[in-house]
């Protein structure tokens, strides 16, 4: 009797990572592709404006969507970017071997 397979992780990260690399695991190559993914200065500009606006209590309508539209993508990204350090620092312990 097989064992029924564990539930994918439902998370926004873990959904970007399979449509990232669907094959199921983080190439080198993609992993060095992500840890150079950034915002933008000008993005980086908008974050910083609407965040300050939000602690002033000033965010205009629909500021407080795009300020949750930046956050939501800062920490995708930043979990991807977790990722490929992950897949970057292992691979090189196995390749040092």
């Amino acid at each position: 009797m097989s064992k029924p397979s564990k539930p994918a992780p439902r998370t926004e990260a873990a959904i970007w990572e399979r449509i990232i690399h669907p094959q199921g695991s983080m190439s080198r190559e993609e992993a060095k592709r992500i840890g150079k993914l950034e915002f933008s200065a000008e993005e980086r500009q908008r974050m910083h404006e609407l965040a300050e606006r939000n602690r002033a209590g000033a965010l205009a309508v629909g500021e407080e969507e795009e300020l949750d539209n930046f956050c939501r993508v800062g920490n995708t990204l930043s979990l991807l970017k977790s990722r490929a350090r992950q897949v970057l620092k292992s691979q090189l312990r196995v390749s040092c071997q």
